[in-house]
């Protein structure tokens, strides 16, 4: 060979080395830069005030990053639909998990605000042939933000960390922290808990709107002032029942259970009928299923009888103010006029524990109505009170709602997602 081929030979070689070894180190820039959660672009344009990637921190996923406020949402529980409705955002959801999740009556006493969420634009996914949060599920909603708490997926679903990764990377990130419901997260993963104002700030901040919130809870902080001046003293206070009727059983609910699920229940200083027996509730362990039978409610015999989720209207398919109808009968039953909450007229339709920010400041009046209504004024079943008998500024809560400045930072620039092991 020549000594002209030679050269050309060597310097081919060494132009193939060059360019193979620049293609190896882009492809491993461009996977250093792959989040392991990303929120999927979307067709609505991204405004000067929202273009920077910012993150919000919240157990169990972590950072999460976010290009822009979320403009399509999917979420699980009654709570982060409250949420949003608190935030402006109503119109972004796309799909909820339960027809009861889009329950408005509360928002209906705000004076020219959202009447709450529009029941035609939401997508109900139970009752999908099992398909509730399959990935496909997911996959056809293409939504930029899951308010679903990733360790209830493992936990309810079967869901598996890859899983999870393959929906936030290919669609969008989830968002959402169930346990704090109850405080009551057993599996092996670091778990925080957060209170209603906690959480609700958390999702304010995807939302560019934490401070929104931050209103809000002035309004309860003022709220529980006035509660708090006029209540008895705690050996004065009736005893309180929180049981679910069905099938002729009650399921009790314990009022000091940690979380926020019975948190509009503590703010009022409630007395557990149940505290000091030997009933095991819904919550205590080996109590999911636990009932008692309505000898076993008249050995206690509570003087005020509350039964949750009954706030939601009665329908065709069935629902919570069904059972608490069924409760109702008792009252003819010769057994159950013998309860004192039946003779006395204090049996009443409880609120949700799947409460956010709005919902939590009507269920802390209504519980305050329910046990001390001498002291302030009679319960009213559909939430109307004049303003001599309201505990908390309906306008000003408007107010809150109806105010477009409430938009904050969008928050950290960094684009650093999750790294801590989900599932």
């Amino acid at each position: 060979m020549s000594r002209i081929s030679k050269r050309i030979l060597a310097i081919t070689l060494l132009a193939v080395a060059l360019l193979s070894a620049g293609l190896s180190l882009v492809g491993q820039q461009r996977r250093s830069r792959d989040p392991g959660f990303r929120t999927r672009p979307t067709a609505q344009p991204v405004t000067p005030a929202t273009n920077a990637s910012y993150v919000v921190d919240m157990s169990p996923m972590g950072p999460v990053s976010f290009a822009h406020p979320p403009q399509r949402v999917v979420t699980q529980d009654a709570n982060y639909n409250d949420m949003l409705v608190a935030l402006g955002q109503e119109e972004k959801l796309v799909a909820t998990a339960y027809s009861n999740n889009l329950f408005n009556g509360f928002y209906q006493q705000l004076p020219g605000t959202s009447r709450g969420i529009d029941r035609q634009r939401a997508t109900i996914l139970a009752g999908a042939s099992g398909s509730l949060f399959d990935k496909e599920t997911l996959y056809a909603l293409h939504a930029d933000v899951h308010h679903i708490d990733p360790l209830q997926l493992a936990a309810s679903r079967g869901w598996s960390r890859a899983d999870v990764e393959e929906i936030a990377r290919n669609v969008g990130p989830f968002f959402a922290n169930r346990f704090s419901r109850d405080n009551n997260y057993s599996g092996p993963e670091p778990y925080a808990y957060y209170s209603i104002w906690e959480l609700s700030s958390k999702v304010g901040e995807v939302y560019c709107r934490a401070s929104r919130i931050a209103r809000l809870k002035e309004i309860h902080d003022r709220l529980l002032r006035t509660i708090e001046s006029r209540l008895p003293p705690a050996d004065q206070r009736p005893a309180v029942a929180l049981v679910f009727y069905a099938n002729g059983r009650f399921t009790p609910y314990r009022i000091g259970t940690a979380g926020f699920g019975q948190a509009h229940y503590r703010a009022v200083g409630a007395h557990d009928a149940f505290d000091g027996t030997k009933v095991v509730a819904y919550g205590d362990p080996g109590g999911r299923n636990a009932t008692i039978d309505l000898e076993g409610l008249l050995a206690i015999d509570p003087a005020v009888l509350i039964m949750p989720f009954a706030i939601y209207p009665a329908s065709g398919s069935g629902t919570s103010r069904a059972n608490y109808d069924q409760l109702m009968t008792l009252a003819s039953d010769p057994l159950g006029q013998r309860l004192s909450a039946f003779r006395n007229h204090r049996v009443y339709p409880g609120g949700t524990p799947l409460q956010g920010p709005l919902f939590f400041l009507f269920q802390i009046e209504m519980a305050a109505k329910q046990i001390y209504p001498v002291l302030f004024g009679p319960y009213r079943d559909d939430q109307s009170y004049p303003p001599s008998e309201q505990l908390f500024d309906r306008a000003a809560v408007a107010a809150v709602l109806k105010d477009e400045s409430g938009m904050s930072g969008a928050g950290d620039q960094s684009s650093v997602t999750s790294d801590r092991s989900l599932l």
